[in-house]
């Protein structure tokens, strides 16, 4: 039978394994998120391997083997350099810290197996002639749209705590509905969450958020009174519910967008960003540019209301919208913006100006409508672009260096970048020593 949403190429070496496996007497099935996603018509990414071979069996059956997960019977297969990873049949005994088994026991059966995991919609297998083993009727919960635990929904999340946001994060991506049994059973062991790891949560986390409906995922965690014992305080007392509901207008990637605006929702200011976020262990990288869009929307905010106070009257500046001279301001001050933060940045800023609130909307609308025109005009980003050095001026007017060098090079650059001045070393020369002599340095 064939698979419609596994690239070709994908499914026959997979199938190559199965052949392998079956050929030498022993039971292969694809298990887990494959089957679930080719039953939703999700496109599927890696194909996961469940057999009654034991671990040592499977590396001598294959030429190119990897012991990544030995200890829990799991092998990585390389078919052409596609990888398979590829697990024994296994049950498993205690968990440790209600989060991971404290040893696995390997089983013949694939019930068994089976039996072990998390949701229904995860335990149906796949045989190398395309039929199904569903004995928890996971099929059936994936046409009604529903959430299910394996068994006993107490035991489950007893075992590994983790499962609780899983579960969310699952009804969230797919839009499911968690079913009552199991909804009961995650509110009375809410608080086993404390006992894992703030990364392993952020993972979901991060899943869920990029899945299609994120605010069904967020609504589900807010009623579901996992958050107050998670390791990490996440502010919810002044929580926007507006701003998260326009979290599916942002495309999913890059992952920055929708986290900026959950950090505006939540009022983070860029001082709680850099602790909230090292502590929710996202990288650097992630909390550097979320900072700086928020910093660039708070400047550009800060920056309009400022020209709106220095104008006669409130009425008078609603005139002035469109006038020259305002358009002028706001184009200075976006462009000031880009040399300080970057064009990436602007561009963030600009794909999540329309769901920003709507005072910012209303004050930023002559820099959100025309902040792609704008970024299309700019030649000039950074010092590097401009014909001299700060050593240039320093020949060429023989004064001592000191901050103000600094600070006129940066005027320069934004005079050049906003068309205000033409990127000559000549003109830029004549210009710096006009400069100097309006502020009595020459």
């Amino acid at each position: 039978m064939q698979w419609n949403w596994v690239d070709p190429q994908m499914a026959e070496r997979g199938y190559s394994l199965l052949r392998r496996l079956t050929d030498q007497g022993y039971e292969g099935y694809f298990v887990g998120g494959c089957v679930r996603d080719e039953l939703l018509g999700r496109p599927v990414n890696d194909m996961d391997i469940a057999t009654n071979a034991t671990p040592e069996q499977v590396i001598a059956l294959f030429e190119r083997t990897i012991p990544t997960g030995l200890e829990h019977g799991t092998i990585t297969v390389l078919i052409e350099n596609e990888p398979f990873e590829v697990t024994t049949y296994r049950t498993e005994t205690e968990y440790v810290d209600h989060r991971r088994p404290e040893q696995v026991q390997f089983v013949r059966e694939l019930s068994e197996d089976l039996r072990r995991r998390d949701f229904t919609m995860n335990a149906i297998a796949r045989g190398i002639d395309g039929k199904y083993t569903d004995p928890f009727h996971g099929i059936d919960d994936l046409n009604k749209g529903i959430i299910r635990c394996v068994g006993v929904a107490d035991e489950r999340f007893e075992e590994d705590a983790l499962r609780m946001v899983r579960g969310i994060r699952f009804a969230s991506v797919f839009d499911f509905e968690i079913e009552q049994q199991t909804w009961q059973a995650l509110l009375h062991h809410q608080a086993l969450i404390s006992h894992i790891a703030t990364e392993r949560i952020r993972i979901e986390m991060e899943k869920m958020i990029a899945g299609p409906y994120p605010y069904h995922g967020i609504e589900l965690l807010l009623i579901s009174g996992l958050i107050p014992y998670m390791k990490v305080n996440v502010p919810c007392q002044d929580l926007h519910q507006d701003l998260l509901r326009s979290l599916e207008q942002l495309p999913a990637s890059p992952s920055i967008l929708r986290w900026t605006l959950i950090a505006l929702a939540l009022g983070m200011d860029e001082q709680q960003i850099k602790i909230i976020f090292k502590s929710w262990t996202f990288p650097n990288i992630m909390t550097d540019q979320v900072s700086k869009i928020i910093r660039m929307n708070e400047r550009l905010y800060d920056g309009v209301v400022q020209l709106e106070s220095t104008s006669l009257s409130a009425t008078e500046y609603k005139h002035a919208l469109d006038e020259h001279t305002n358009t002028h301001q706001s184009y200075v001050l976006f462009v000031s913006c880009v040399l300080d933060y970057g064009k990436e940045i602007a561009r963030h800023w600009h794909t999540l100006f329309p769901v920003l609130p709507q005072q910012y909307q209303q004050r930023l609308a002559i820099i959100g409508n025309q902040a792609d025109k704008w970024l299309q005009q700019l030649t000039v980003y950074s010092l590097a672009d401009l014909p001299i050095k700060g050593q240039d001026i320093l020949q060429h007017v023989n004064i001592t260096a000191g901050k103000w060098l600094g600070e006129l090079l940066n005027e320069i650059l934004l005079l050049v970048a906003t068309g205000q001045l033409d990127n000559h070393q000549d003109v830029i020369l004549h210009y710096a020593e006009q400069a100097l002599a309006r502020r009595g340095l020459r």
